[in-house]
C-alpha cells in the first residue's frame, strides 16, 4: 500500500521533470562562437595520439569513485569506533 502510493508520488515527479526538461530548448554546441582554433585542434588532434584523452578520463572518473569509496568506508568505521566507546 505504501510502496505504491510513493511509486506513484515518485512516479509523477519523475514525469514532471521529464516534460520540464522536455519544454527546455535544445542548445547544439556547433552553434556556439566558442570554437577552438585550428592550430590548436590540430595539436589536440596529434596530443590525443601519444596521451589518449578519453582512456585517461575513464582512469580519472574509476580512480575518483574508488577514493570516495574509501573516504566513506574510512569515515563509517571511524563513526562505529565513536559508538562504541
Amino acid at each position: 500500500m505504501i510502496s505504491g502510493i510513493l511509486d506513484f508520488i515518485f512516479g509523477g515527479a519523475l514525469h514532471l521533470v521529464l516534460l520540464l526538461i522536455g519544454l527546455l530548448p535544445t542548445v547544439s554546441l556547433q552553434d556556439l562562437p566558442l570554437q577552438m582554433p585550428e592550430p590548436v585542434r590540430d595539436a589536440m588532434a596529434g596530443l590525443n595520439w601519444f596521451v589518449p584523452i578519453g582512456d585517461m578520463i575513464s582512469i580519472l572518473t574509476w580512480w575518483i569513485g574508488l577514493l570516495l569509496a574509501v573516504n566513506a568506508v574510512l569515515l563509517v568505521s571511524r563513526i562505529l569506533d565513536i559508538v562504541r566507546k
